[in-house]
């Protein structure tokens, strides 16, 4: 028997019995299909059986020996690299550190990644379709959270497009889904600086428009914690802001609240400081 074959078995009893998201179709509809994808790509027979069994470490009760003794090496490191090490940290970390690993990841490891990141967001496509916007309350995170993910992989993979072909399709899949790249745009960056003080009920049915309800209460909280516990850093951002040329009044608390939330937001987004300093020198009216 084969190494592909064997992880089919494999993959087929470990998942028995185990839903895709919110549907009633079988689990392991979504590995078969990661692992067709890498065998028209034509990789090694190893890539493709790490693609049917990028989830067993993760979802399953397979274990890493179990792994190594009937795959070797090769295989097991492909499937870690596919895995997420610790599913007990928050989601928002656990994403972050798949779209960092990606960085140093081997072609191989990026071939495994991409497949099941791309036949996700194909079948998310097709939910989309049947079931409409409804889709995104079957995830931890909603649509603004989920392009944020996405859009990042795309972005980490973007020089490799060369070696591996399912960057480009993964790329054109995220443009299908979301309608860009860009996870936000500079208006729903707008409406939560609006958000700065606090969330208001005006303010609160804004961003209930714009799908940024979880967003905005999540840099909302950490801002009111930075505030109340960080004045530290709050003094030092103001600082920072001042040399370009960014003042407040410092005669209240007033701007100690916005730096909580200017440290909030830039840590929430990934952005630059000259990035954070863009935005607020193009909100300043709005705080």
């Amino acid at each position: 028997m084969n190494i592909v074959q064997k992880a089919i078995n494999l993959a087929a009893v470990a998942h028995a019995g185990q839903m895709r998201k919110g549907t009633n179709i079988p689990y392991i509809t979504h590995p078969f299909a990661v692992g067709m994808m890498l065998q028209q790509t034509k990789c090694s027979e190893e890539v493709i059986a790490a693609g049917i069994l990028h989830d067993t470490l993760e979802d399953t009760d397979v274990t890493k020996e179990q792994l190594l003794e009937m795959f070797g090496e090769q295989v097991t490191r492909l499937v870690e690299a596919a895995s997420e090490p610790d599913k007990t940290l928050p989601w928002k970390e656990r994403k972050r550190h798949t779209i960092h690993s990606l960085q140093h990841a081997s072609i191989d490891e990026i071939h495994v990644i991409t497949a099941d990141k791309l036949h996700n967001l194909q079948s998310i496509r097709e939910d989309l379709k049947q079931s409409g916007e409804s889709v995104w309350d079957r995830f931890k995170r909603g649509r603004v959270e989920q392009h944020w993910y996405y859009s990042s992989i795309v972005k980490a993979l973007s020089a490799r497009k060369k070696e591996c072909r399912l960057i480009g399709q993964l790329e054109k899949e995220v443009k299908a889904v979301f309608g860009s790249l860009d996870w936000i745009s500079k208006k729903m960056i707008d409406v939560l600086f609006e958000c700065a003080y606090g969330i208001d009920e005006e303010q609160r049915a804004k961003i209930k428009e714009f799908g940024l309800e979880k967003l905005a209460s999540e840099i909302s909280e950490k801002a009111e914690f930075n505030y109340r516990n960080q004045q530290n850093a709050c003094f030092e951002k103001l600082r920072h802001l001042s040399i370009h040329g960014i003042e407040f009044e410092t005669n209240s608390d007033g701007p100690l609240i916005l730096a909580g939330f200017f440290i909030a937001i830039q840590k929430r987004m990934d952005w630059t400081d000259q990035e954070l300093v863009d935005h607020v020198k193009r909100n300043l009216r709005k705080i």
